[in-house]
């Protein structure tokens, strides 16, 4: 019997009922969905949008990795009465429907997966938590957003947040407190849908870390893993490090702390399911380093996650950094590339990499 796994990676956007992707994002979860490899059992299934490179698997069982069925949404229908269960990236209303056509599967209700992963939803339990940044506020129209920018707090720069996005989309960061005329024009077309974006001051950054936890429909959620975060500039996601050397990281005490109070404000809503929150760890301008358990809710599967697999399929019991990143290049010579060379008869574009590094590496 067999678990499905379904890549819907522009979950976000269908939370928001953009339920027809554009070419380049229907690309690119055909092209990041059997990277899902990476979690899955040899006897599971990943719907897979376009074909996949035959080679891919034989490239897996190199690696000691029994792979999984990559299928077609026909194939998949047709062994429907195999699926005990479904893992999607997140529970999205698509997900739901394909569910349905399946068989009846157990899911977290709408009404709690659409909240859960809202920045409302975490600058609230933030600020329940006591856990909020200094001067991070809910803005609701243009003339509020130019008078808080006008505060010192944001001369070293500002970063504006929608309600919904991920690895850096539905967001943009300044080095300075203007605005220009097109970022103007792209706020006012989210407050238009919204009516609120999330303005906080931009930190000096010493590392972001990405909490796993699991959420049960009863008991107690569960810490499931640790990765560092490594993304650009503009906050887009580069890769995750495994194994990293958490002494190094004393916050994360409070950090995990703060973060299980949240999950279980999570589980009130109803949902169950994975869960991985981000938190950064700076520096303030007196050079004291600080924590901000909440920087980002997801209550789905995150990069962060499937990292953590990768590292334990690729190179288990070490006591090294794995590293698991996206780059168009091979990043080290030793580099496992965890993508195929060809998806739909065209060669990879967005490729992802899993690789060792002796001791630790941060």
């Amino acid at each position: 019997m067999s678990t499905l796994w379904v890549g819907n990676f522009s979950f976000e956007d269908e939370l928001q009922g953009k339920n027809q992707p554009s070419a380049i994002v229907r690309r690119f979860e055909a092209e990041l969905a059997p990277c899902l490899a990476g979690a899955a059992a040899s006897g599971d299934m990943i719907l897979c949008p376009e074909s996949v490179d035959e080679s891919f698997s034989d490239h897996l069982k190199q690696w000691g990795i029994e792979p999984p069925s990559f299928l077609s949404f026909e194939e998949v229908h047709k062994r429907a009465n195999e699926i005990t269960a479904i893992e999607p990236w997140g529970w999205s209303p698509v997900v739901v429907h394909i569910v349905k056509k399946l068989g009846v599967f157990p899911h977290p209700p709408f009404e709690s997966v659409k909240p859960a992963n809202s920045r409302q939803f975490s600058f609230q339990i933030a600020r329940k938590l006591a856990c909020q940044l200094d001067n991070e506020c809910e803005i609701r129209d243009l003339t509020q957003l130019r008078k808080e920018l006008s505060q010192k707090c944001y001369e070293n720069g500002f970063v504006i947040k929608s309600n919904y996005g991920q690895s850096g989309r539905g967001q943009f960061m300044n080095s300075t407190q203007e605005l220009t005329e097109q970022q103007e024009k792209w706020i006012e077309k989210k407050l238009k849908v919204d009516k609120v974006i999330f303005l906080e001051p931009k930190l000096n950054n010493v590392a972001e870390i990405g909490v796993q936890w699991d959420v049960p429909q009863e008991g107690s959620p569960t810490l499931f893993g640790i990765s560092q975060l490594k993304s650009d500039e503009r906050g887009q996601y580069l890769g995750s490090i495994v194994g990293f050397d958490v002494q190094a990281f004393p916050e994360l005490e409070e950090i995990i702390h703060c973060q299980r109070l949240a999950v279980l404000e999570i589980q009130q809503l109803g949902y169950f399911g994975p869960v991985g929150i981000d938190a950064m760890i700076y520096l303030e301008q007196s050079g004291e380093r600080k924590s901000r358990p909440l920087q980002d809710i997801n209550a789905r599967w995150t990069m962060g996650r499937l990292a953590i697999h990768w590292a334990d399929r690729c190179f288990p019991n070490t006591s090294s950094s794995i590293h698991w990143v996206h780059s168009p290049t091979t990043p080290h010579p030793l580099a496992m590339k965890t993508t195929p060379d060809e998806v739909g008869g065209k060669s990879t574009r967005y490729l992802t990499w899993c690789y060792q590094v002796e001791g630790h590496d941060d």
